[in-house]
């Protein structure tokens, strides 16, 4: 696994600069497929249905961008 940073935003809009720890081949392929999952404020979120990572605690919804 390695790191990577990215850009998200949530459903308000509001856009992120975070780290998702993503498989090798991401690097080669830029597929979001790749991404394991994303760190916001401390929390690891897995991707659910179409790439969308939902927050536990907060309850936002953040997307790739």
């Amino acid at each position: 696994m390695f790191k990577q940073n990215l850009n998200v935003k949530d459903q308000f809009g509001i856009k992120y600069s975070i780290q998702a720890t993503v498989e090798r081949h991401f690097s080669a392929s830029q597929s979001y497929s790749h991404i394991k999952y994303i760190t916001v404020d401390g929390e690891d979120i897995r991707p659910s249905f179409e790439m969308f990572f939902q927050s536990t605690s907060s309850g936002k919804i953040f997307k790739i961008i």
